[in-house]
């Protein structure tokens, strides 16, 4: 357990050379309206920082379930959005989930990068419009890593790691915050 607590202050320390954050108030932040991010019984945010140099409020999330079973750190970015963005929700595409589509299909595909539809599931009502939406590149990069969920609903975006917390994970988290960020300033 100590080795795994050092490790994380080592991600932190890196991630915070990579991208300023300044201490955030764990009840400012609030991921249960989000469909996709199940907290369960025992989920507890357990650190909250901010983005220190962004217009807009994108904090940045260590969370954990403290249940019996399951003792792992996880990590996600919530951006409270400016203007409105079409929802949509990007899940990595688990054996589960490549069962569950056999039978309810309900996904999209995004036809200008192919490779992205085997690792991840889109779902939107329209895959044009979130193409155009958050760009190209945005799906080029979530392409890194396979262990990221993305959530837009009721002007919020939530970007979460769907394994243990990791430098590569939140490093691309930061990046798709980025591009959600700009796309969203765009639009005003």
């Amino acid at each position: 357990m100590a080795e795994e607590a050092k490790l994380e202050k080592e991600i932190l320390a890196e991630l915070k050379k990579d991208f300023p954050l300044t201490k955030e108030s764990t009840k400012e932040v609030n991921l249960g309206h989000f469909t996709s991010f199940r907290n369960g019984d025992h989920f507890k945010i357990t650190y909250a920082w901010r983005l220190a140099n962004c217009v807009q409020q994108v904090n940045f999330v260590k969370y954990r379930n403290t249940g019996k079973s399951d003792k792992s750190r996880y990590a996600g970015v919530c951006i409270n959005l400016a203007h409105p963005l079409p929802e949509f929700k990007i899940t990595a595409n688990t054996e589960n989930d490549k069962f569950l589509n056999l039978y309810l299909p309900n996904s999209v595909k995004v036809k200008t990068v192919p490779a992205f539809n085997h690792k991840y599931i889109l779902e939107a009502t329209d895959a044009g419009t979130i193409e155009q939406t958050i760009g190209i590149e945005f799906f080029n990069k979530i392409m890194h890593v396979q262990d990221l969920n993305v959530e837009v609903k009721d002007n919020k975006c939530l970007i979460y790691g769907v394994y243990p917390f990791n430098y590569d994970s939140c490093k691309v988290m930061f990046q798709l915050a980025e591009d959600i960020v700009k796309k969203d300033q765009a639009n005003s």
